[in-house]
C-alpha cells in the first residue's frame, strides 16, 4: 500500500491532509468524504482512482473544503449538508454581513471558506445519499456545527460511520471551543450529546473522524464521552442536565407528556390496541430554537428526532398514527414533517390553520412559520366532533396567541383534558405572607394577528369546554375548573378595557396589524412570468368602507394588473387581485425586492402598509 493511504476495508481508504480525508473506491472511480485542501488528486493513481464524482461534505469549515475548487476542475460535485448549503455556496455574502464589533454570536461559522463553492447536491437530514452500490445515511450530528452531519454506510461487511469533527478518539470532542455557541455559554455539549446518542443506536463498527485516529470501539468512545459531557453540563449548567434525557413522563396511564425542559411541550395519548397520537412534535429542548445572538441571518430552523425510541421500547408503541398540532407555530410544528416523510404519520387540523401549514412561504409575514410545509391528510370544521381508537374529541378554533390556533378536547383515564397551546398558561400572583397564587393567563402576539375579537373566542370555548386538567404548549399541566375559567375570562376583559383606553378609535384598526396582507409573501418567478398576488382586507370600521389598493413594484417589474377596490361592510373582509411580471433579464445578485400595496380608504391614503418580497429565478 502507498505511503499516503491507510486501507480501512478493500474498498475504504484514509489519506491525511488538513482532515482526515476518506475515500471510497468503485472501480476507477471513487467518492471522498470531505477534501482537504484537494492534495489527494496527486495520489489517487496510487490506489488505482481515475476519477473523484463527488465530495461529500460532514461540515463547512474550511479545512474540510479549500480543496473544492481543485476538485470542481477536475469533474467532481460538490455534496453538502442541508443545514450549511449558505456557508459554502453564500458564503461571500455570510462575510459580506457577518457581524464583527458587538458580536456575541461565539459560533465557529468564523472558520468558513472564503469564496463561494457551486453545490450541486444538498444532504437532507435522514434521507440517502446514494453512488454505484452504496447508500450513505444522512444522519443529523449537530455539535461541532450546527448543521453537520454523519454518514453511515455499509462498506465491505462493515458498518461504518463517518463522524465528521462529533468526536474523538478516546472519548473526546475535537477543539473544545466548538461548543460555545452564544457568549459564555457551552450549549453546544447539549447537542453534542444528543447526537452521538442517536449515534449510539445505530451501533457502527467503526467510526472515521475528521481529525485523529479511526475510532475501533464507538460503543466504549461514546460512553466516555457521554459521561464527560454529564459532568461538565452537571457543573457549569444543572438546570440543562435533564436536557441530556429525553424522558417522557406519564400523565396518567394512557397520557404521556415530553417534559418540562421540552423547547415545546408535546403529548402522546395511547390507545389501548398499542397506537398513537400525538399533540405537537417540536424540539427537544429550548436551545435548538437559535433566536438570539447564535442565529445568522441566512439560517433556517433545524429539527432532531427526539423521544421516538423510548415511545417504542418502552411504552410498547407499534405506530403512531397521527399528530394534530394545536398550532402553527414552528416550535410546535418543526417535527411533524419528520413523521410524516419516516414514520407514515398523518396530520390532522382545523380548516383555519391548513393553509398556513401547507404553504408557511405563501403565509410568512406570520412570525414562527416552519419553512417546510406539512401535508394535511384530515381537515376538522370549528366545533367538530371526531373519534381515534377508543376517545371522542371535539376541536375549536381557538384564535389568541395567533389567529391560526386551536383548542383539542377529550376525556383521557376519566379526566376531562384540554390541549391549550400557547393560549393560556398559569402566572404567579401577589399575595400576603410565602403563600404563592397563580391565575390562568391569555397570551397574545400583535405580530400573530392579533384582533381584540379573539379572545372573546378563547372565554367562550374555555366556559364551554370547562376542562379538569389544562395541558399547555409550555409549562406544566396544570388543573382547571369554574373558578380557574371565571379567573380566565376576568383576565381578558381587563385586558380588553385596557387595550381599547391604549387604542384611538376603532381600537379594532390599531390593535389589527395585519387588516391589509399581501399573499403571497414570498414567491420565486420564473424571469419572464407573472405573479399574481391576493391583497387580504378587514373592515374594523364602525360602518362600511371603500378600499382602494395601488400595487408598487420595483422598477424592473411590469405592472400587469396594479389596482383594484373593494367596498366592505363593517367586520367583514375581502380581497382585491393583482399581478406583476418579472424582468426577462433580472440584474445579477438581486435575491430578494420588496412588492408593496399602497391603500386607500375612503380614498384617504394610508401609505404602502402591506408588502411581498419576489425573487426571480432564471430561465
Amino acid at each position: 500500500m502507498a505511503d499516503n493511504f491507510t486501507r480501512i476495508t478493500e474498498h475504504l481508504y484514509k489519506f491525511f491532509d488538513t482532515c482526515n480525508v476518506y475515500i471510497i473506491k468503485d472501480g476507477d472511480r471513487g467518492i471522498l468524504i470531505d477534501a482537504g485542501s484537494g492534495k489527494v488528486l496527486d495520489y489517487l493513481d496510487q490506489i488505482g482512482i481515475s476519477r473523484i464524482d463527488w465530495v461529500v461534505h460532514t461540515h463547512h469549515h474550511r479545512d474540510q473544503c479549500w480543496g473544492d475548487y481543485k476538485l470542481i476542475e477536475k469533474g467532481a460535485g460538490i455534496a453538502v449538508p442541508e443545514y450549511e448549503r449558505y456557508l459554502f455556496e453564500e458564503v461571500e455574502e455570510f462575510w459580506n454581513h457577518r457581524r464583527i464589533y458587538d458580536n456575541y454570536n461565539d459560533r465557529n461559522t468564523f472558520f468558513s471558506i472564503g469564496k463561494n463553492i457551486p453545490v450541486k447536491a444538498v444532504l437532507q437530514d435522514y434521507e440517502i445519499f446514494t453512488w454505484h452500490n452504496y447508500k450513505l445515511e444522512i444522519l443529523p450530528a449537530k455539535g461541532h456545527t450546527m448543521g453537520s452531519i454523519a454518514l453511515i454506510a455499509e462498506i465491505d461487511g462493515k458498518k461504518i460511520a463517518f463522524t465528521g469533527d462529533l468526536i474523538y478518539e478516546g472519548g473526546k470532542l475535537y477543539q473544545l471551543h466548538a461548543m460555545e455557541y452564544s457568549y459564555g455559554d457551552m450549549v453546544g455539549l447539549l447537542f453534542t450529546h444528543q447526537s452521538i446518542r442517536k449515534l449510539a443506536f445505530k451501533a457502527p463498527d467503526l467510526c472515521l473522524p475528521s481529525h485523529g485516529s479511526i475510532i475501533e470501539k464507538p460503543g466504549l468512545c461514546i460512553k466516555q464521552l457521554k459521561h464527560r459531557i454529564r459532568r461538565l453540563v452537571r457543573l457549569t449548567c444543572p438546570e440543562k442536565e435533564e436536557c441530556l434525557n429525553e424522558h417522557l413522563y406519564s400523565i396518567s396511564n394512557h397520557l404521556l407528556w415530553g417534559g418540562a425542559l421540552t423547547c415545546s411541550n408535546f403529548y402522546v395519548i395511547k390507545s389501548d390496541s398499542g397506537k398513537a397520537l400525538f399533540i405537537d412534535y417540536g424540539h427537544a429542548f429550548g436551545e435548538h430554537m437559535h433566536i438570539g445572538w447564535d442565529r445568522e441571518d441566512q439560517e433556517v430552523m433545524r429539527f432532531i428526532a427526539h423521544h421516538l425510541e423510548e415511545l417504542f421500547t418502552e411504552y410498547g408503541i407499534k405506530k403512531i398514527d397521527a399528530v394534530i398540532p394545536s398550532h402553527i407555530h414552528d416550535d410546535h410544528t418543526c417535527g411533524i414533517p419528520y413523521l410524516q416523510k419516516h414514520l407514515a404519520v398523518e396530520c390532522w387540523t382545523i380548516k383555519q390553520m391548513a393553509s398556513v401549514l401547507e404553504n408557511p412561504a405563501r403565509w410568512s409575514s406570520t412570525p414562527c412559520c416552519y419553512h417546510e410545509p406539512i401535508r394535511i391528510d384530515r381537515r376538522f370544521s370549528d366545533g367538530e366532533e371526531f373519534t381515534w381508537e377508543e376517545y371522542r374529541f371535539r376541536i375549536y378554533h381557538v384564535p389568541g396567541q395567533t389567529e391560526f390556533h386551536s383548542v383539542i378536547a377529550a376525556t383521557i383515564d376519566d379526566t376531562k383534558v384540554a390541549f391549550t397551546g400557547d393560549n393560556i398558561f398559569e402566572h404567579p400572583v401577589a399575595t400576603w405572607g410565602s403563600h404563592t397564587e397563580t391565575n390562568p393567563i391569555q397570551t397574545q402576539v400583535f405580530r400573530n394577528s392579533f384582533q381584540l375579537s379573539m379572545h372573546k373566542k378563547c372565554k367562550e370555548v374555555m366556559n364551554k369546554v370547562l376542562p379538569e386538567r389544562i395541558c399547555p404548549g409550555h409549562t406544566e399541566p396544570f388543573y382547571f375548573d369554574k373558578l380557574k375559567a371565571e379567573e380566565h375570562s376576568d383576565y381578558i376583559d381587563q385586558k380588553e378595557t385596557l387595550f381599547r383606553e391604549l387604542s384611538p378609535k376603532p381600537a379594532e384598526q390599531y390593535s389589527d396589524l395585519f387588516w391589509a396582507r399581501l399573499l403571497p409573501y414570498q414567491s420565486v418567478v420564473k424571469s419572464g412570468k407573472e405573479q399574481e398576488f391576493t391583497l387580504l382586507v378587514r373592515n374594523n370600521f364602525g360602518k362600511a368602507r371603500e378600499f382602494r389598493a395601488e400595487l408598487l413594484a420595483p422598477k424592473e417589474w411590469k405592472i400587469v394588473k396594479g389596482s383594484g377596490r373593494i367596498r366592505l361592510s363593517s367586520g367583514s373582509s375581502g380581497e382585491i387581485i393583482m399581478t406583476i411580471k418579472a424582468p426577462t433579464n433580472p440584474a445579477n445578485g438581486i435575491f430578494r425586492q420588496l412588492v408593496t400595496a399602497e391603500i386607500h380608504i375612503d380614498g384617504v391614503s394610508q401609505g404602502p402598509v402591506a408588502e411581498a418580497l419576489v425573487q426571480v429565478k432564471g430561465p
